[in-house]
């Protein structure tokens, strides 16, 4: 299995900021690319499971790491997130990440955890809008949840008739109760799968292959945070779910 390549990219404005990047080279020739974000808090190791388990179907991934806590440059602000996505839409322009290895094909895929489902919907209104990478084949939200400033709620008119699949997962105070999945569930041209024995946590434990056996045990953080972790072959089955939704849409 290739090794992940860490790629600093610019992200100009008024003061310029280097945002540490992750690309997981595909297996084979690239169905396309996915931009795979995580939630608050997190960073981009808790979803590197997903990341080789799509690259293993043929799917490139980048994993941007954008910080939770600061008020600037961070997963609630919009210039910085218009920016960031156009940074990357450009380093593939240019053939940065092809440089450093990284094979990718021309489709790509949002896809985001929980306060990252916004960041990858505000990405797909800029890059469709500004035709830069086009529209996403689909976005794939993991039970995703609204940052305080509304970005995901706020992205929705930019990605109007772009599809959505949905996994809601346990509701618990770590998603809000799944207050934003109810809203999502109203939009057209949005497939909702119900998750119920997983909690909000369990995305992180999604392996690299599709096998119960190597589903990574729950930690004990994420227990006490969002609630009782679900088992292994439920994990699999939203795995499983995110790599459909993703290869029949190549």
């Amino acid at each position: 299995m290739s090794a992940d390549v860490p790629l600093d990219l610019k992200v100009p404005g008024g003061r310029d900021v280097w945002m540490r990047t992750l690309w997981t080279p595909p297996t084979g020739e690239p169905l396309g690319w996915a931009w795979v974000q995580h939630g608050f808090a997190r960073g981009a190791r808790h979803l590197g499971g997903l990341a080789r388990l799509l690259a293993a179907h043929g799917i490139a991934v980048v994993r941007p790491q954008i910080a939770s806590l600061r008020p600037l440059h961070s997963l609630h602000d919009r210039v910085f997130l218009t920016a960031a996505a156009l940074t990357i839409a450009r380093a593939l322009e240019v053939g940065i990440p092809q440089r450093a290895g990284v094979e990718v094909g021309p489709s790509w895929w949002g896809i985001g955890h929980s306060a990252g489902a916004g960041v990858v919907a505000h990405a797909a209104g800029v890059l469709g809008h500004r035709g830069k990478a086009g529209s996403p084949r689909a976005l794939i939200l993991l039970d995703p949840v609204d940052s305080v400033g509304g970005l995901l709620s706020g992205a929705l008119p930019s990605c109007e008739g772009m599809w959505m699949q949905v996994a809601a997962l346990t509701p618990s105070r770590c998603n809000r109760h799944g207050a934003m999945v109810d809203e999502l569930r109203r939009r057209p041209a949005t497939a909702v799968a119900t998750f119920s024995a997983l909690s909000h946590a369990d995305p992180e434990r999604i392996p690299a292959v599709l096998d119960k056996g190597a589903v990574p045990p729950p930690t004990r953080a994420a227990a006490l945070a969002c609630g009782r972790p679900g088992p292994a072959e439920e994990v699999v089955a939203l795995a499983r779910r995110v790599v459909t939704s993703a290869t029949a849409s190549a």
